[in-house]
């Protein structure tokens, strides 16, 4: 009878382990968009608010720790990237959403886009998408629908941030910030990525 059970229990084992091996863990870059994007999009976080440490999601989709900020800042806001979209550069769109709490690397939400943030990075465009929960996930937001509603000290603190946390060390690609775009030109934006990422997919 003893007998029995363990091959039994062996056989469940190797079972398990098989359908585990056979199973591809889904990539957060091509997780599923919003049924209603882009006026609601998913973000893949990489980088809580308030962290020193820059993680980033590799080409397995595991986090891993890519380096520690040289300047004494931290993010403003949760950030990453959008699924399902390819920018200009033929990486997805970089994304901040602002929450009340900051999220764990490697988690989704679902957010509303209210504008974006005017960067050059390195003598290319490396624009910034900005936005707030969807009014499903936290309606503490929903007064705030594009950039003019977000408080102007909010905006100061993702231009502050921009504008110096690659100063050091010497020798780093130079940032130049030109303000913010709004919602719709967001929208268009993210479209535009989507369709991109479609057109190679």
């Amino acid at each position: 009878m003893q007998k029995s059970l363990l091959a039994i229990g062996i056989a469940l084992c190797l079972g398990s382990t098989s359908l585990l091996a056979s199973q591809s863990i889904s990539h957060p870059f091509h997780a599923a968009q919003a049924d209603n994007a882009p006026a609601d999009v998913h973000l893949a976080v990489e980088i809580p608010a308030g962290s020193f440490t820059k993680y980033e999601i590799n080409e397995e989709g595991l986090v891993f720790v890519d380096r520690f900020q040289s300047m004494p800042v931290v993010y403003p806001a949760n950030y990453g990237s959008l699924p399902r979209t390819l920018g200009g550069d033929n990486d997805p769109l970089d994304a901040l959403v602002l929450t009340r709490e900051a999220l764990h690397p490697g988690v989704l939400i679902k957010f509303r886009p209210i504008g974006y943030l005017k960067m050059i990075d390195g003598g290319e465009a490396d624009e910034k998408i900005i936005g707030v929960p969807s009014s499903d996930i936290d309606p503490t937001y929903d007064t705030i629908q594009d950039i003019d509603d977000l408080p102007a000290i909010e905006r100061q603190r993702i231009e502050a941030f921009f504008r110096v946390y690659k100063q050091l060390p010497e020798g780093r690609k130079k940032v130049e910030l030109n303000g913010f775009g709004n919602a719709e030109e967001a929208r268009k934006m993210i479209q535009q990525a989507m369709d991109n990422y479609q057109k190679k997919h």
